[in-house]
């Protein structure tokens, strides 16, 4: 299928978040945003193994290119390396999602965001054969500090902001929830500033001088409504006929993923605690035609490419 011409801009892309990152949401693990409650000998390696193989086939299946953004960390698993080399292979875009994703990257010292993404660029750059232009934040959180470091350490664009009040007010709810639960999340919240933000992509500059492509992530224009892989697979299929004509006007569609939506909570055997996550809620065999029909549509009414191809445009714009 080939994205036809026009003025619509569309970007798909998977945060390959490992399920260690998923007990740190829950309260579950160490809170620590460095590497102590990380061990690539007990690293459970499926979202890597199981997500994203089918993502690939998912979007072999639409015929578009995606970004996949990459913990650098879970590259210490051998399995890990290998599944990156095929992402590389299939012709798709290496992004950072830091080195070993702490929730709060954002309130660390400017040395230590320094020393976590420039680690991490490092680490992806070797190990994929990319220049790595993208960032995306753990957690989607930003400071003014975190944007100077995304830029210094040679990033051009970052695609974290996520302009939607529903998924801000359900995190906030959550972390909320956590505390009074006595198992208190990683996660941290965002200020209702960005709640509101800028949909659509447009150039920050910065106090240094530096300046970075915000490329934010997909909401339905008025509704604020999340175009994100877990609110697609929750809504199901009557709610991606409702959601349909809105996606397919919209002038800018970020469709973020995860690695986690295409694991089976039943079929690949997951803990238990999982079940937490709305996507385990639904099987694969149920959840699978949803993203596909959802993707094929968006390829049939936009031009879809990586964000690093849209942020190149928009940097020579």
């Amino acid at each position: 299928m080939t994205s036809p011409v026009s003025p619509l801009r569309a970007a798909v892309n998977v945060d390959v978040d490992g399920l260690y990152l998923y007990d740190r949401i829950h309260g579950l693990t160490g809170r620590s945003g460095n590497a102590n409650d990380f061990d690539a000998a007990h690293h459970d390696p499926r979202a890597w193994t199981k997500g994203v193989p089918r993502f690939l086939e998912l979007f072999a299946r639409a015929d578009l290119r995606a970004t996949f953004f990459v913990v650098a960390q879970d590259l210490a698993h051998a399995e890990v390396r290998a599944v990156l080399a095929d992402v590389v292979r299939a012709g798709h875009e290496i992004g950072s999602h830091s080195s070993t994703h702490p929730y709060d990257l954002s309130r660390l010292s400017a040395q230590d965001q320094k020393n976590e993404l420039g680690r991490a660029r490092a680490v992806l750059q070797q190990a994929s054969g990319q220049a790595i232009t993208g960032f995306r934040a753990p957690g989607y959180v930003l400071s003014s500090q975190l944007l100077e470091t995304i830029a210094e350490v040679g990033h051009s664009y970052d695609s974290s902001r996520f302009p939607c009040p529903p998924y801000q007010l359900a995190k906030a709810a959550v972390i909320g929830l956590s505390r009074l639960t006595g198992r208190p999340s990683g996660s941290v919240p965002e200020p209702p500033g960005v709640w509101f933000g800028p949909r659509t992509p447009y150039f920050e500059q910065l106090p240094s001088g530096r300046g970075l492509i915000e490329l934010p992530i997909g909401v339905v224009p008025w509704l604020r409504w999340p175009i994100i892989g877990t609110s697609a697979i929750a809504a199901g299929e009557v709610g991606r006929l409702l959601l349909a004509p809105a996606l397919q006007r919209s002038d800018w569609v970020n469709f973020e993923l995860h690695a986690i939506d295409l694991i089976d909570y039943v079929g690949d055997d997951m803990p238990a605690r999982f079940i937490k996550q709305p996507d385990q809620r639904v099987a694969l065999r149920n959840k699978w035609p949803v993203l596909l029909k959802t993707l094929e549509a968006l390829a049939a009414s936009h031009q879809v490419a990586t964000l690093g191809h849209w942020a190149g445009r928009l940097g020579h714009g």
